[in-house]
């Protein structure tokens, strides 16, 4: 009998993400896991046990609960970014993982965010963990990795099926979604998706996981490839100029994000 799995988004700190991918057997795999605790009552509550530990990159609230795991789970195989302090087995991407009861597993290299950030994704069951570096309807921020590599990071997740759930560690959708609106007002889907947001956050709902093919239709990061949207951002974003590269146009549409407020109610 096949294996079925459970991906449960668990809320942590004021908006993470704690995700776990559970088996039918009750293997469990903890992503990004910044608060041990509630990764440890969660575990109890299910009655799963803990198999396996991804890691996307470097940040604290991604890392915080890797000291705890180690004391009470010595020698999880935990895997992630070579220089993250308790990394055991470090990954970079291109790497396939085939991890006993809970599937096979492609990394991906997905630098911008950080330097060293990976992505953790599921052929089969087309489910991305992406960290910070994809969010429903916007991208994280550049701290140490930059602009150039983070384009090509996302041109690799938009490779991917549009049937891929995306598991992004941040519930940032309707912030994002208000942005995109912004720059892309025109966008009959985006308006129709951000009501559809607003609805499940009120209800205490999360968002996630967002569909891939979902976000290449309303996601103005992903689409900077497109001349249509890159009309529509030149006249909004200041200094954008005529004909910019797609990867320009995504760095000052990011940096435009960095400074951009919504106007007052």
């Amino acid at each position: 009998m096949s294996e079925t799995y459970t991906l449960l988004p668990v809320p942590m700190f004021h908006d993470n993400y704690l995700w776990l991918w559970a088996s039918s057997s009750g293997e469990a795999l903890a992503v990004d896991v910044g608060d041990y605790a509630l990764l440890a009552k969660v575990l109890q509550d299910r009655g799963w046990r803990l198999a396996t530990v991804f890691v996307t990159h470097h940040h604290h609230d991604h890392t915080g609960g890797l000291p705890e795991i180690a004391h009470r789970h010595p020698g999880i195989p935990i895997y992630g970014p070579t220089a993250i302090a308790g990394i055991n087995r470090p990954v970079s991407g291109g790497e396939t993982l085939a991890l006993p009861g809970l599937g096979d597993w492609t990394i991906l290299a997905t630098p911008g965010h950080t330097h060293d950030h990976v992505s953790f994704y599921h052929p089969e069951e087309a489910v991305l963990f992406c960290g910070d570096t994809l969010f429903s309807g916007g991208c994280g921020r550049i701290f140490d990795g930059d602009s150039e590599s983070f384009f090509q990071s996302l041109q690799t997740i938009c490779g991917l099926p549009d049937r891929t759930r995306v598991c992004c560690a941040h519930e940032y959708t309707v912030a994002n979604l208000d942005f995109a609106l912004a720059v892309d007002p025109g966008n009959k889907l985006l308006h129709e998706y951000r009501t559809a947001a607003e609805t499940l956050r009120m209800a205490g709902i999360p968002t996630l996981p967002a569909m891939l093919g979902l976000e290449k239709a309303i996601n103005p990061f992903l689409r900077t490839t497109r001349p249509d949207l890159r009309e529509i951002l030149a006249e909004t974003i200041p200094g954008l100029g005529l004909n910019p590269s797609a990867s320009e146009t995504f760095a000052r549409l990011r940096r435009f994000k960095d400074s951009w407020r919504p106007p007052e109610a």
